[in-house]
């Protein structure tokens, strides 16, 4: 999967920077990088999240496995709505969330024994929580393009950092924080294009709020 992962990525991001280069003018190079990130993250929800949901499905099955994929889905769900409806309030959301999962990985970095032993009792929890998390995100960015982009940054490096000072087991986290780093850097590239455009041409021409 991470092989596969690597090769998606590493063609989408050429692709990205090819494009951008056509584009002269700032505001559609912002508008441009931040879709981008967007679909970026649309195409790795749609590859993980099948791959989680089939593995898990699979193994436990049954409903156990579809209990444990609502488990992440709904709020996931939940949070994306807040995302898209809420966008003010969701930033404390996200801010919350950002921080359980830098504790997870302290957590996991201070006992790994534990932690690998609950993860192969439960699965790969800071890789699904980081995938689903990065997607509402994702989400967000399309509101609060600036913000979301950094609080990408912070969940899919933070966590890869914290784990290696322990020299934790990291792929399958490695492999959920490749594509929101990506998106992540996207959406701060977008913003910046956007604040420094002239003022007499900022704005959205695809009709979302101006990124912030």
């Amino acid at each position: 999967m991470n092989v596969g992962m690597g090769l998606v990525l590493i063609v989408l991001v050429v692709v990205v920077i090819a494009s951008f280069a056509r584009h002269r003018e700032g505001t559609l190079r912002a508008t441009f990088l931040r879709r981008a990130g967007f679909a970026l993250m649309v195409l790795f929800g749609g590859f993980f999240g099948l791959f989680v949901i089939g593995d898990t499905l699979s193994d436990p099955g049954g409903w156990k496995g579809a209990g444990l994929v609502a488990l992440w889905v709904v709020p996931l769900v939940i949070v994306g709505l807040l995302a898209w409806f809420r966008p003010d309030a969701a930033a404390w959301v996200f801010a919350l969330l950002a921080a359980a999962v830098i504790g997870l990985s302290i957590w996991s970095a201070v006992d790994p024994t534990g932690w690998r032993s609950f993860e192969n009792h439960s699965g790969p929890i800071r890789a699904v929580i980081v995938f689903a998390l990065a997607a509402a995100l994702a989400l967000w960015g399309l509101r609060r393009t600036m913000q979301a982009g950094v609080m990408l940054l912070v969940v899919g490096i933070l966590p890869i950092l914290i784990s290696a000072t322990a020299h934790n087991g990291m792929a399958s986290l490695a492999a959920a924080s490749s594509a929101p780093v990506v998106t992540g850097l996207l959406y701060v590239a977008s913003a910046f294009v956007d604040r420094h455009l002239p003022p007499s041409r900022t704005g959205s021409p695809s009709g979302l709020p101006t990124a912030c």
